[in-house]
């Protein structure tokens, strides 16, 4: 019988989702809550619903990038906005089903069903091969949980035009142009934006 985790740091996110799966799918064995700091001894049969909106960001990419050697993306569910997803393809170099957050509710209860029938969706196996450095991708990460240019300066112990330069080089890689509208139509569009700061 499979496991379902859910990784997510909104306890209304973890409620809903496990009352859907206890209802529509009997069959499914226990369903995980999994909380920051938790022991879970994760298996390549587990399904794992991850939220990774809001500040979380940060933690649910070291989360996936720990146990992507034992986690199946196939999977693996991302319940997300848009660039949510596809930073966390870009960093991890895999292809994860996606479900917008802010679909009504049924759409949430199908697309949870056949996720976890494995039904309906495929992945499409592409390489990703950006060549973003680490400190690009830690720079980058950390801009995803909505800190700005100069908190990640002082967290990282750079200067904010050392910040700006990873921050504008690993947006070029991926395809942006950070010093263009259609950076700042991207970032905002995607609620990123106002989080980050010149």
């Amino acid at each position: 019988m499979p496991r379902v985790i859910i990784w997510s740091e909104c306890q209304y996110t973890k409620l809903a989702l496990k009352e859907i799966i206890s209802r529509k799918l009997p069959y499914v064995n226990e369903v995980i809550s999994y909380d920051h700091g938790d022991e879970v001894n994760l298996y390549a049969k587990d399904y794992l619903i991850i939220d990774p909106s809001g500040g979380g960001f940060h933690r649910c990419y070291e989360f996936l990038r720990e146990n992507m050697s034992v986690l199946d993306p196939e999977r693996i569910l991302i319940m997300s906005s848009a660039v949510d997803m596809l930073m966390l393809e870009l960093l991890l170099k895999k292809e994860f089903k996606f479900l917008k957050k802010k679909n009504e509710l049924p759409v949430v209860v199908t697309s949870v069903e056949q996720f976890i029938q494995l039904q309906g969706t495929t992945l499409n196996k592409q390489a990703f091969n950006y060549n973003i450095t680490r400190m690009e991708e830690k720079v980058l990460v950390m801009m995803m949980s909505g800190l700005s240019v100069t908190s990640i300066s002082n967290i990282l112990k750079l200067s904010v035009k050392t910040v700006s330069v990873h921050k504008c080089n690993s947006l070029r890689k991926i395809g942006v142009d950070a010093n263009s509208s259609s950076a700042l139509f991207f970032l905002h569009k995607h609620a990123v934006g106002n989080r980050i700061g010149s």
